[in-house]
């Protein structure tokens, strides 16, 4: 689940400042990304590693 806002305020005439926040995973629930399918495999059937955690981006633009 990702979520992005963004907002605009205008600044005068020809100015504005725009603010956007962006984030991935915003629940931080663990997402599996390779399971072992090897049958000989000692950890056969074991989850080997999983997706990176929420991340959070902030961006700001000063438009002039």
């Amino acid at each position: 689940m990702n979520l992005s806002l963004f907002r605009t305020i205008a600044i005068g005439d020809a100015r504005s400042l725009s603010i956007q926040l962006a984030a991935n995973n915003v629940f931080n629930s663990v997402q599996f990304a390779a399971i072992d399918t090897i049958v000989n495999s000692p950890t056969f059937g074991q989850v080997t590693s999983v997706r990176p955690m929420r991340r959070v981006q902030i961006v700001t633009r000063f438009r002039f």
